[in-house]
This record gives structure tokens, C-alpha cells and sequence, in this order.
């Protein structure tokens, strides 16, 4: 007797067959999302609902022909924080579920999608620290989202399963990079996210 077990947890995905008794380690627990509007932070804040530029970059009516995918995951107390469709798409914006299609114009870094996977401008060299200038959430080495500071805790970041030892702002977004943040209560990073093919 056979079955499939699959887990999903904002689009990774981890799939196995195991066979009854065969003594395979079972598949790792889907992390649990936060509870509370701390955990399901806005995607844009005043500058990005009037289309202002932030820093150096603007936000543009025709989106960049070249894009490549990153992912950003981020964990307070153990428990994931949403990172919201619409991060860097001007409104109003036209939705489909979870999903926005498009706004008003859009910033080089944006998500169209609620799980954490970032399109990037291929022709610039964006940064997480951009990043969350254009989501206009705190990040600092000792602050995340919203959540009140914590004497002596530290903000850490990993891209991949490496822990990144600087400022987190600083982690430049390339093809196909993981990076998780967190606060609090350690979480193993994921080890690759399942990025869509071709892009």
C-alpha cells in the first residue's frame, strides 16, 4: 500500500511517496501563519498609493519586458507573516482572488501574488532594503514589520540556508534567491523555494 503526501506552505511545496512501514522520516510540518493584522501587513503605504518615487525608483506605467523571480519569507515567533500581493503596484488595482494583475503603474520590485515570490526589473540592481522602502514596512537590523523591538534580539536573515552576517537591507535580490527573515523564536530556513520554470 502506497500514498502521497504532499505540504504546501506559501508555494513551497515538498512531496514524497511513502510506503507503508518502509520507515521513511516523515515530511517536515508546514509552518503556521500569525494570527493578527501585525502578521497581514498592507502592501503599499501613502507614497506608493500616489505613485510618488521612492529613492530611485519610480513607478512606471508599462511594466520592465525582463523580470526574474526572488522569494522573501518572513517569520516572527515561529509563525509566518504575509507578504501580500500588491507590494509596489500603484491602485487602483485590479484583482483576481489573491492575485492582482495590474494598478495604476508599477515599481521595479513588486508582487502580483500572496506568497512571497518578488519580480524584479532584470535591468536594475534592487536590493530587500528597496524592497521594503516600496512595501514602506520597517527593516532594520532590529526590526521587522511592525512588531515592537525586543531588548537584545536581532533581526536574522538568510539566503538560502546561509545566514547573512550585515545590515539585511544590503541582501541584493538575484534569480532565483531565497532570503528568510526573523525574529524571535528560531525557524530552520527552508532550503529553495519551488520557483516557476522559465522565469
Amino acid at each position: 500500500m502506497r500514498r502521497r503526501v504532499v505540504a504546501v506552505a506559501l508555494g513551497l511545496s515538498v512531496a514524497a511517496t511513502a510506503g507503508c512501514g518502509q520507515g521513511r522520516p516523515p515530511l517536515p510540518r508546514p509552518l503556521l501563519f500569525g494570527e493578527g493584522a501585525l502578521y497581514r501587513p498592507a502592501p503599499y503605504g501613502p507614497r506608493v498609493a500616489s505613485a510618488r518615487t521612492i529613492g530611485r525608483l519610480r513607478c512606471e506605467a508599462a511594466a520592465p519586458p525582463a523580470r526574474f523571480l526572488a522569494h522573501v519569507e518572513v517569520i516572527v515567533d515561529g509563525r509566518v507573516a504575509i507578504v501580500p500581493a500588491g507590494i509596489g503596484v500603484a491602485p487602483p488595482q485590479v484583482r483576481r482572488g489573491a492575485y492582482v494583475v495590474r494598478g495604476r503603474c508599477e515599481y521595479p520590485i513588486r508582487t502580483h501574488e500572496p506568497t512571497g515570490l518578488l519580480e524584479v526589473a532584470s535591468s536594475r540592481r534592487i536590493t530587500l532594503g528597496e524592497l521594503f522602502a516600496v512595501w514602506q514596512q520597517p527593516l532594520t537590523r532590529q526590526r521587522l514589520l511592525e512588531f515592537a523591538p525586543r531588548r537584545g534580539s536581532m533581526v536574522r536573515a538568510y539566503v538560502g540556508r546561509a545566514r547573512w552576517p550585515g545590515d539585511p537591507r544590503e541582501i541584493v535580490l538575484r534569480r532565483h534567491r531565497a532570503v528568510t527573515l526573523e525574529l524571535g523564536r528560531f525557524v530552520p530556513p527552508r532550503p529553495r523555494y519551488a520557483f516557476p520554470r522559465g522565469i
